[in-house]
């Protein structure tokens, strides 16, 4: 039997638990988008089972696919940029990718006009090859916008 002290002395080897993440209350535009988009895609595919899309903005990855899916709503065109290695199951090791080092997640054309989006999430700060990217485009001419969350990127679009 152990007592009180060999008790606790095992309880804190015992990780921490991680605090929660607060629950995830998704934005009026967000809401008011997904309607939006229901009506479009409804009516490009009107012989499909209906039911009801949802986007969440709160991951970089969930925040992407919204502005990629209005992209398509308002018939803009956007690409996704995947600058991420390829994993070399062979050697053991991460390869580069062939894309240049900055490029944002989203290119787009708005209005004809080069828009560079990159999508940062939680305490994700810019990287030095990403400022050197958006000190370039912008030089050309171009937009390069950092992004937060949806209601950023419509700011920002009214920017155009």
């Amino acid at each position: 039997m152990m007592n009180r002290a060999e008790i606790q002395a095992l309880l804190d080897t015992l990780p921490i638990k991680k605090t929660p993440k607060p629950r995830f209350i998704k934005p009026q535009s967000v809401k008011a988008f997904e309607k939006r988009y229901d009506e479009w895609y409804w009516r490009q595919h009107p012989n499909m089972t209906k039911y009801a899309h949802h986007f969440r903005g709160d991951t970089a990855n969930g925040l992407t696919s919204l502005i990629m899916a209005w992209m398509k709503v308002n018939k803009y065109f956007a690409a996704r940029i995947n600058t991420m290695g390829i994993y070399d199951v062979k050697r053991g090791i991460w390869r580069k990718s062939g894309s240049t080092l900055g490029m944002a997640d989203i290119t787009a054309v708005i209005n004809g006009k080069h828009v560079s989006i990159e999508i940062k999430s939680g305490h994700d700060k810019p990287r030095p090859d990403q400022l050197k990217i958006q000190h370039d485009v912008e030089a050309a001419g171009g937009y390069y916008w950092f992004v937060h969350s949806f209601d950023e990127f419509l700011t920002q679009i009214e920017t155009i």
